[in-house]
């Protein structure tokens, strides 16, 4: 394979990759027993952070009681 295909795969892989991190996030925030409030904060962050906010969701968000 050349070179320039394998970093458009590489490029095309990350994409779907980041795609698929912000989609399993908003449908596991759109799917807990949260408060309607909270559920706005995570996407405030999230679309804000776009890479760090779903980081962030899987890391503490998923299993905190503090918001």
């Amino acid at each position: 394979m050349s070179e320039v295909v394998l970093w458009n795969l590489i490029g095309i892989l990350a994409i779907v990759a980041y795609v698929a991190l912000i989609a399993v996030a908003l449908l596991q925030i759109y799917r807990s027993t949260m408060p309607t409030n909270t559920k706005l904060l995570w996407l405030i962050v999230i679309l804000v952070a776009p890479f760090l906010g779903p980081l962030i969701w899987f890391a503490i968000g998923r299993n905190s009681a503090l918001l």
